[in-house]
């Protein structure tokens, strides 16, 4: 049995969804990652004089040093989407577009430890020479991997957006 949709509507659901990043997550990992480049940077500064692991220590500084720039550029970046996903199929920031029919396995890999999440990926195989993999991490997204797979499906089956309650 198939619902009724307004013409309108369905125009409305055959649009392309852009997936954006959520902003309180993007500003609690800049607090957090702040918090530990200070920490870790002063591990450093304190280990300078005793003995070589101020060369570990200032590794995993400038690591989550690394960590808190991506979160900035990120919220510079909130009024664009980070995902496209459409009827054509997933368009990626860097513009690569990897059809429905060119896909062999579409993940959402979320894994954690002890209750700490660890990565956040969207993992796509697909029958192209190039990418034969592609790969993004989705840890800022406003989107759990629950409602990423619920649309992947919709539109991948020509269906259109779900219906929102």
């Amino acid at each position: 049995m198939e619902i009724y949709r307004s013409p309108q509507s369905r125009k409305q659901a055959e649009q392309p969804r852009g997936i954006y990043y959520s902003r309180l997550k993007l500003i609690s990992g800049v607090v957090i990652w702040t918090l530990a480049t200070v920490f870790f940077g002063v591990l450093t500064w304190q280990s300078l004089p005793k003995s070589n692991v101020w060369i570990f220590v200032a590794f995993i500084t400038l690591a989550s040093a690394w960590m808190f720039f991506n979160c900035v550029t990120a919220l510079g970046r909130l009024d664009r989407p980070v995902l496209l996903i459409g009827r054509d199929g997933i368009r990626f920031p860097d513009g690569v577009l990897i059809a429905w029919e060119d896909m062999q396995e579409n993940l959402y890999v979320d894994q954690s430890y002890m209750g700490l999440p660890v990565l956040k990926m969207v993992r796509i195989k697909t029958t192209l020479a190039k990418p034969r993999v592609k790969k993004m991490r989705v840890s800022a997204l406003a989107m759990d991997s629950d409602e990423y797979m619920a649309l992947c499906d919709s539109y991948s089956q020509g269906g259109g957006a779900p219906a929102t309650r």
